[in-house]
């Protein structure tokens, strides 16, 4: 029983789903050598091996969740068919439909003058047997009819996988169609012949549209081989298997290739792999070296150089703007019509020259999207560079107050570094409260979904509703994540990135629950009050732990508060007896020295004070 078109082993992935930290898929093979399973899966990402569970698909499972795969029998029912071979292809074709999967769907097409549709695709077993047991031979050969009503069988529908298995006696002799019509019909469906004691001109009809289409071409020349071709051509259906691969967090978000293996064979499958919200990368300290006195003048210089433009680009022109302001209202008084608009234009002028540059500054540090990011999480109505050049504005203006109030030195050296920790606190502070705010109103808004999805809403619907109805920073964050999905993203990605702004790992399970909910099915409202339960006893517990612990919170801020206190309070009352703290050899090693004092203290207060809930 040769074979007129050899076909090469091979395995395809397909349904590929992914959260973060999981890739699953289903993995399929076809004609793999009989005797060979499909098992000993193995996933890599490069030459690094990624941990795997297997299992076999079930009918049951197939039913809903695995992609669907069919097969149609085209079986040729012409007289000449009649008595042994007849008999013969029944028994061949009743091995096959027990040698299949559980999960294939089986249809049966009779070949003969007129071609008929026996059985539509199914995976009753005992129906398929027992159509395979009503065929009889009769009348002449419609084999190119019985391959274009298989094709049209399994034409429509999301298919994993789909062949047709077509026996033929003889040549076509009572077809409408010809062979172009029949293999036009099949283009995308690989079609098994199985030429059965056959003229060599009809066999090799039949091989070459088993080449056209992908398929494999069998040649038997008694009844008793025949089982033996069925059987080989049921390697074409291997187990399909669900397979499930964890992604290391060190991975997370990463463009790569799964190189996936199994019974010898092996495939490729580009994926971006999913961002894990609540991985968390262990932080490496490395100590450095203090500048030595070269870098401090260098820094000096670069310091007064950045006020210098600072105040050449913003405040000399403002005070030029408010000379010219003053004798055009000079002029005004012998004029119609006012003309401060001028100087209005040119002021602006100047406020556009230093937004430009503060944009180009943002643009060349590439740090867009990260200041992005961190003023919608602090709820700040700023552009980055609008931020950026505010901050520089309020390192100038500190500079300069402590250039009057202390000393030049203070105010090129101290002024800087304190404007902008000054303007980092303040946004931090506004940031962790609207962060705070969110966590605490999350219960509330994912209570009011779960009401609106038992009322009969949709899960956009019932969002929108939230939104309207409770205060910021809930109605202004689903708010955005609504204008999302209206612009064609899914409602859990922009829940996810919603999770990911806001620090909300509540946000992100129920995101993972909304996503489980929806690839197997079940009750989202009963699914997220589960959730919103165990939120709200997290918050319970944290708050006690809280209240537990504000009494070593506030040991830890008075006693860094102390020196710092008495410091300043000393610096401003008795300068002379702290300068030497800052000006003699010895007094800067002692200042250094308690400076570190204080920051290691600091370290561990809060160390002991922080509780993990």
């Amino acid at each position: 029983m040769p074979r007129a078109v050899p076909a090469a082993p091979g395995i395809s992935v397909s349904g590929l789903r992914q959260e973060a930290g999981l890739v699953e898929f289903y993995l399929s093979a076809t004609d793999l050598p009989a005797g060979t399973a499909l098992d000993q899966v193995g996933v890599a990402v490069g030459d690094r091996a990624l941990p795997v569970t297997s299992a076999q698909i079930s009918a049951a499972q197939g039913a809903t969740t695995a992609p669907r795969r069919a097969v149609v029998l085209v079986l040729d029912t012409s007289g000449s068919m009649l008595g042994a071979p007849i008999d013969a292809a029944r028994e061949a074709a009743r091995g096959y439909v027990r040698a299949l999967p559980s999960d294939v769907e089986i249809g049966l097409v009779t070949a003969g003058a007129p071609a008929v549709v026996v059985l539509a695709p199914t995976r009753d077993r005992a129906a398929a047997e027992k159509a395979v047991d009503k065929l009889a031979a009769k009348g002449e050969t419609a084999l190119y009819d019985g391959v274009r009503a298989a094709a049209g069988l399994v034409a429509k529908g999301a298919w994993g996988q789909r062949r047709i298995i077509a026996l033929s006696d003889g040549a076509d002799t009572a077809s409408t169609a010809t062979l172009a019509v029949a293999r036009k019909a099949s283009a995308a469906i690989p079609v098994d012949t199985i030429a059965f004691k056959t003229p060599a001109a009809t066999a090799g009809i039949l091989a070459g549209l088993s080449r056209d289409t992908g398929g494999v071409a069998f040649t038997v020349a008694d009844p008793a081989a025949l089982g033996d071709a069925f059987a080989e051509a049921s390697g074409s259906f291997a187990v399909q298997l669900l397979v499930r691969v964890t992604v290391p967090a060190d991975l997370s978000g990463q463009e790569v290739r799964l190189a996936v293996s199994a019974a010898g064979v092996r495939t490729e499958v580009p994926v971006t792999l999913a961002v894990d919200t609540g991985a968390t990368v262990p932080l490496v300290g490395v100590e450095s070296p203090g500048p030595g006195p070269t870098w401090l003048l260098v820094l000096g210089g670069l310091v007064f150089a950045a006020l210098l433009g600072a105040f050449l680009l913003v405040v000399s022109p403002m005070l030029a703007a408010a000379e010219r302001r003053r004798r055009l209202t000079q002029v005004d008084q012998f004029v119609a019509a006012p003309r401060r608009t001028v100087a209005q234009g040119e002021s602006g002028q100047v406020a556009a020259a230093a937004l430009a540059l503060s944009e180009q500054v943002v643009k060349s540090a590439n740090a867009e999207g990260r200041l992005a990011t961190q003023l919608d999480r602090a709820g700040m109505r700023l552009r980055p560079h609008e931020w950026l050049l505010l901050r520089a504005l309020v390192c100038l203006i500190t500079g300069l107050l402590l250039a009057m109030s202390v000393g030049l030195g203070a105010g090129v050296f101290l002024g800087p570094p304190v404007g902008w920790v000054l303007t980092s606190l303040y946004h931090r502070n506004r940031a962790a409260k609207r962060v705070s705010a969110f966590r605490e109103l999350l219960p509330d808004a994912l209570q009011l979904i779960v009401g609106s999805l038992r009322s009969g809403f949709s899960l956009a619907q019932a969002v929108d509703a939230m939104a309207r109805e409770l205060p910021d920073p809930i109605a202004a964050e689903f708010g955005r994540a609504l204008g999302e999905t209206r612009l064609g993203v899914d409602i859990e990605d922009a829940l996810d990135r919603v999770a990911t702004r806001m620090r909300s790992k509540d946000l992100a399970w129920a995101v993972v629950a909304i996503r489980v909910q929806r690839d197997v099915g079940g009750n989202l409202a009963e699914v997220l009050t589960t959730t919103i339960e165990t939120m709200r006893e997290r918050e319970t517990l944290h708050r006690e732990v809280s209240s537990l612990s504000a009494e070593g919170r506030i040991s830890a801020w008075i006693l860094l508060a102390l020196p710092i206190c008495i410091g300043g309070f000393m610096f401003l009352t008795r300068a002379e007896y702290i300068r030497p703290l800052y000006t003699h050899p010895m007094g800067i090693v002692m200042s250094v020295m308690g400076v570190l004092l204080v920051v290691g203290g600091a370290a561990w207060l809060f160390k002991m004070i922080k509780i993990e809930v």
